[in-house]
């Protein structure tokens, strides 16, 4: 259900609910009214009425028993409200209103022809509801000081028609004025939302290439929280989109050479014609196979260390655990080469993206290694200082010239001279993942090994 049709349903639906329950109540208080107003009157007739008959019924009943007097009332029509029931010889109503006189013994001596001919309520004083002839009576007995029993009583169903007279007069103008309100509410929910309505034509419109902002300027604050949301999902979106554009077209670039090798050595290999150019071929397209896969491996944990692209996984890592795992790793090809590859790692834990973390180790360990001459050296060291991890590696290659420092950190940028086959990834790795885990990166000439010193930092 949209947000307009439900504030019109809940809106007019309440609306309708007040009125009910505003009904109900305006009815039981008319209710509660005509029956103190009417109990009042029923008091007021019984002794209006001992005023009036006692004293006449002491010279009637003088010389013995009698037949009872019997009062006619005007019967007249008993349709319709207020004026229509009132004519210029009585009220319709006198049909609904009853009165009895009886001595001490129940005897009864005076009744009006409206009432019932028995008795209508007990002889004890005070009010009494009771039922006679299937309707439901409200009656009042007084006792006068001659000892005659004096009752009045009318059918309660005039109290009720009073109060629904005065619940429905309640409630007459605002079931009038309802249709008015509904419009006004529709109106008014209509205008509050059109802003909304707005934002949302904006991105039904768009196009799948356009991630700008929406327009939040006239946007309600209750909903620009959520155009804010979506603005950033956008931002974020158009970055994801553009670092799988810029990874595929680097991708395609970088991998073109070397695939391009690939086949060349592949049809040399086709074509070699005795068993030292089959070989020397076969050992050309090994190297371009290793090449490419390095490349592939490396491109992927750019894309994944990318800081733009936030960590995909943040949970206690074991540093020292992955060093040792990558220099164990190593230690066979620096073996090969009479590369001595030194370890001297302590304890630490940080918590951070495994994945991320372990590429970043591999990489430093991977170009200090690749880069020493045959009998180098290597040292990889990880200690805990306060609040930060910081992990050295050192070896005896030939090291970057200062100016170019900030260079190699540039994706595919190589430094020309060095003899080494490389991609100009691993330190644009590097810097990308302590980016993610808010660390930082410098280089300068190792003092002991006399190549280059990398020193990795990162809070914990």
């Amino acid at each position: 259900m949209s947000i307009r049709r439900l504030m019109l349903v809940s809106l007019i639906g309440t609306m309708t609910l007040v009125m009910c329950v505003a009904g109900w109540f305006s009815y039981r208080a008319g209710l509660q009214e005509a029956g103190e107003m009417f109990d009042a009157k029923l008091a007021h007739s019984a002794r209006v009425l001992v005023s009036l008959v006692d004293q006449p019924l002491d010279d009637l009943t003088a010389h013995g028993p009698t037949e009872p007097v019997t009062i006619n009332v005007w019967h007249g029509a008993a349709q319709g409200v207020g004026d229509a029931l009132a004519f210029p010889t009585g009220h319709a109503y006198e049909t609904k209103l009853a009165f009895q006189v009886r001595d001490d013994n129940g005897t009864l001596l005076l009744r009006s022809d409206s009432g019932p001919d028995s008795q209508i309520a007990p002889l004890t004083p005070g009010y009494r509801d009771v039922r006679i002839d299937g309707e439901q009576w409200r009656t009042f007995t007084l006792k006068a000081p001659s000892g005659r029993w004096f009752q009045a009583g009318e059918v309660s169903d005039i109290r009720e028609e009073l109060a629904g007279d005065i619940a429905f007069g309640t409630l007459l103008p605002l079931l009038v004025a309802l249709p008015l309100m509904m419009v006004l509410v529709w109106l008014i929910v209509t205008w509050a939302l059109r802003d909304l309505l707005s934002v949302t034509r904006q991105i039904e419109q768009r196009s799948p290439e356009n991630l700008t902002p929406l327009a939040s300027d006239r946007v309600p604050r209750e909903v620009r929280g959520v155009v804010h949301a979506v603005d950033a999902l956008m931002s974020r979106l158009d970055a994801a989109l553009k670092r799988e554009r810029r990874f595929t077209a680097d991708a395609a670039h970088e991998l073109r050479t070397p695939i391009a090798a690939l086949k060349v050595h592949a049809d040399n290999l086709a074509t070699s014609r005795d068993g030292g150019e089959r070989a020397e071929s076969q050992e050309m397209l090994q190297r371009s196979v290793a090449r490419v896969e390095r490349l592939v491996s490396q491109m992927l944990s750019l894309s994944r260390a990318d800081e733009s692209a936030g960590l995909r996984a943040s949970v206690p890592v074991d540093l020292d655990q992955v060093v040792r795992q990558q220099v164990s790793e190593y230690s066979d090809a620096a073996g090969k080469r009479g590369i001595g590859l030194e370890l001297r790692s302590a304890p630490a834990q940080l918590v951070g993206d495994p994945i991320a973390l372990e590429a970043m180790v591999r990489n430093l360990i991977d170009n200090a290694v690749r880069y020493s001459p045959n009998g180098g050296r290597v040292r990889v060291s990880l200690s805990d200082e306060r609040e930060m991890m910081r992990l050295d590696v050192e070896d005896s290659g030939p090291g970057i010239p200062e100016e170019a420092r900030e260079r190699v950190f540039n994706r595919f940028h190589r430094e020309l001279g060095t003899g080494v086959e490389g991609n100009g990834l691993g330190l644009a790795i590097v810097k990308n993942v302590l980016a993610l885990h808010g660390g930082r990166v410098r280089l300068s000439s190792s003092a002991d090994l006399g190549g280059l010193h990398v020193v990795a930092e990162m809070p914990r």
